[in-house]
């Protein structure tokens, strides 16, 4: 087993580029900045490990409240 990412360094990017606009307009929107956990799973699913249809699944899954 390698310790390749899943995905390539292009789809990477352009992950972290729908993150950060995510970030970026939930700030706007007067929404704290993500917490150390949120960060965590966002930073999965810029590696691959998570695809974006699973991201509130795994937030709830993380933070059940």
């Amino acid at each position: 087993m390698t310790d390749r990412p899943a995905i390539s360094a292009d789809e990477m990017q352009r992950r972290r580029r729908h993150v950060e606009t995510a970030i970026a307009c939930s700030r706007i929107e007067g929404c704290p900045p993500p917490s150390p956990a949120e960060e965590e799973i966002y930073d999965a699913y810029i590696r691959g490990e998570i695809e974006a249809g699973d991201l509130v699944t795994e937030y709830k899954r993380r933070d059940p409240r």
